[in-house]
């Protein structure tokens, strides 16, 4: 029976009823309140980055663009620029107030997505882009960092997932807010003072933008949580590859398994409104209604699911159960990824839609995988680490790949679902090979962690 702890802590647990490896750790009203201020974060980070998959058609019209082109702004555009600057504020994650890393990264990204908005032509959008790119690096990194520092280790998984659903909010909103936009709009767009005649895409842009700045005041109302699980000796970069190295093959199935699965889920967000509106003739106000509450409950659901069963396993002594249950899941997903976007009846697609959702909430157990087996020293930056390969790949690759094979090979944009089909085709066996190699590496790595961890003492 776990032993009572009569006091308060220097964060804010009393801790009549807490186990010894919990002591130490904020109050659960403190870390549960960080999970949904960071959450609501994620949200807007994704309701930035993804809203410009709503304004295809109204953007080429505007600038004379390409498929091509939009893939390019969707994908490799804006993450070369996420993935550099994520291992930069990895960096200063292990460094400095993650607070303040945060508080730096939404107040870019928000700018840069009404910037968006003003763009005159092609290098304009992909200028506003990249900035978007840059700010949204900070959050990932420090977040996980938070969590890791907030919650036992057989906890983390749940925390982590909610916080990734985050993006599911964020991608249901940004459908939710710019179809609300477009349809109440003036087809002619508005006249705003300084600004002038602005089209009604510029609007949706510049109204993305602005929650952030006001949300951005919230991050302070955090506590920053002590660090825990840090090894002797400094943060240097070097460190961090040393320690790296010493788990390489977990790091690479690790980080190349969730990255594959990445392009095939970023790819299917990013070009699904586009193929409702070219294959079923739907018009943008019935997209939103389709996909909002798919991407909402389902990706919600899917991903809360998958930390709450990794949790329970870890309790029970599974030690690689984030890549146990993502090896099996990643096979439903691609079956009824395939199935939804080769649909010729909505009803078909809305049905495998869901489950495909359910099957991909991955953007929590991935993150949480790595918070279990990096010492706090190196967390930020094994994190942006495995962001700047998951974005890079994911983000880069997937919906590029789909732009790409709907110009180049298929030659005919109502081919747009078939293009989606075969990236998903390539990338994900592929994904599931990383996953399957690094199941004994991540054992080995959940082994080791046992020396430093402060949870080594808690029940199951």
């Amino acid at each position: 029976m776990a032993t009572s702890v009569g006091v308060t802590t220097q964060n804010g647990t009393t801790a009549a009823d807490v186990t010894p490896s919990e002591a130490g750790y904020p109050s659960r009203r403190r870390a549960w309140w960080t999970v949904a201020m960071l959450t609501l974060l994620y949200a807007l980070s994704l309701l930035d980055r993804q809203i410009i998959a709503l304004l295809v058609p109204d953007i080429r019209r505007d600038l004379g663009i390409t498929d091509f082109q939009m893939g390019l702004l969707q994908g490799v555009v804006f993450a070369l620029f996420y993935v550099t600057f994520g291992l930069f504020f990895g960096w200063l994650t292990d460094r400095f107030s993650r607070r303040g890393v945060i508080s730096a990264g939404v107040t870019v990204w928000s700018l840069a997505t009404a910037a968006c908005g003003l763009a005159r032509n092609f290098i304009h959008l992909m200028g506003a882009r990249f900035a978007v790119g840059a700010g949204e690096a900070a959050l990932n990194p420090a977040a996980y960092s938070m969590l890791a520092d907030s919650f036992p280790k057989r906890r983390l998984s749940l925390a982590i997932s909610v916080f990734g659903a985050g993006a599911y909010v964020g991608g249901g909103v940004s459908l939710v807010l710019g179809g609300f936009l477009i349809e109440a709009l003036p087809k002619e767009g508005l006249v705003l003072p300084i600004l002038g005649q602005l089209s009604a895409w510029r609007v949706v842009f510049l109204a993305a933008g602005a929650p952030g700045l006001l949300v951005s005041l919230l991050i302070w109302t955090l506590v920053d949580p002590s660090r825990r699980g840090r090894l002797v000796g400094g943060t240097r970069m070097k460190d961090a590859v040393v320690f790296a190295l010493g788990h390489w093959r977990f790091f690479c199935g690790h980080f190349l398994g969730f990255a594959l699965l990445a392009a095939a889920g970023t790819g299917f967000q990013a070009w699904v409104p586009t193929h409702l509106i070219r294959n079923f003739g739907i018009p943008v106000g019935q997209v939103v209604s389709i996909l909002a509450p798919i991407g909402i409950f389902s990706g919600m659901g899917g991903g809360i699911m998958a930390g709450y069963v990794c949790d329970r396993l870890i309790s029970r002594g599974v030690r690689d159960a984030h890549l146990r249950y993502f090896l099996w899941a990643s096979a439903i997903q691609l079956v009824f990824l395939v199935l939804c976007v080769l649909s010729t009846r909505l009803w078909g697609f809305i049905i495998f839609a869901v489950i495909f959702q359910l099957a991909s909430g991955f953007a929590g157990a991935g993150p949480a995988a790595l918070q279990l087996v990096t010492p706090n020293n190196y967390r930020g930056q094994v994190s942006a680490a495995y962001l700047f390969t998951f974005s890079l790949v994911g983000t880069g690759v997937g919906p590029t790949a789909v732009g790409a094979l709907t110009t180049y090979v298929f030659h005919d944009d109502a081919k747009i679902g078939w293009a989606i089909a075969a990236n998903a085709l390539v990338v994900m066996p592929l994904a599931m090979l990383c996953l399957y190699i690094a199941l004994a590496p991540m054992r080995r790595a959940m082994d080791a962690a046992a020396a430093w961890s402060d949870d080594r003492a808690a029940a199951p």
